[in-house]
């Protein structure tokens, strides 16, 4: 089943902040910040704006999971060589290497990690008229053993049209490519959005799990590295 690539409006859920890196929780209120006093009900969220983003100036990211109408905003909480945690206020985080996911939790399922042969075009951005003609991708799993169920899937790639995207209010230009992966367990389509002269992913559409199925991740704002 093809899946377009669409913009959507997700808008951050009301939830406790208590116990949440503080400076996630900056982010957050920069982003959203809470309204009225303890006898004041609170207001709805507002739709967030590429100003209040860029005010926070954090990493950000945002994601849906295929088939549910609400998503989460999550900014970057952590680098561990290269490996990226974004958290929610809902203390729900996913895990980029580049704009692969490699791992979540709180989502419903969790994947414990993801890897790939290289080069792999989500973890470096390649120009899509290079991108390699396939990839072996393998996903471990929670399983009742000291190690998950690891499955792998081989996949090749179809370039498609260019065409423009619109991520909170930012315009991105690229083009569509599609992954078709198939293993010993079944099939599955990944859908990405890449720039059309430096091949960053802006939005993807992967696959995490038999059971959680697919997930629509969005980069609203690129992690660039520490700052000194």
């Amino acid at each position: 089943m093809r899946l377009a690539l669409a913009t959507l409006a997700l808008l951050l859920a009301a939830c406790s902040d208590e116990g949440v890196n503080p400076i996630v929780n900056a982010a957050f209120q920069e982003i959203n910040p809470l309204r009225g006093g303890v006898e004041t009900p609170p207001a709805p969220a507002q739709p967030i704006t590429r100003a209040a983003i860029d005010r926070a100036d954090v990493a950000m990211i945002r994601i849906r999971l295929v088939g549910e109408e609400s998503g989460a905003f999550m900014v970057a909480a952590s680098d561990n060589g290269g490996y990226v945690t974004f958290a929610s206020t809902l203390r729900q985080t996913v895990t980029l290497r580049g704009s692969k996911v490699t791992g979540t939790r709180g989502l419903g399922y969790d994947l414990l990690s993801a890897t790939s042969s290289q080069p792999d075009p989500l973890v470096r951005p390649i120009a899509p008229g290079q991108w390699p003609a396939r990839v072996t991708r393998s996903y471990e799993l929670p399983a009742p053993a000291p190690r998950g169920t690891i499955l792998t899937f081989d996949c090749r790639y179809e370039i498609g049209a260019a065409s423009e995207i619109v991520i909170v209010e930012e315009r991105h230009r690229g083009v569509e490519i599609s992954e078709y992966c198939s293993g010993p367990t079944g099939n599955f389509e990944n859908l990405h959005f890449a720039d059309l002269r430096t091949g960053f992913v802006w939005r993807s559409i992967q696959w995490l799990g038999p059971q959680q199925g697919l997930l629509d991740l969005q980069i609203v704002l690129p992690y660039t590295g520490r700052r000194g």
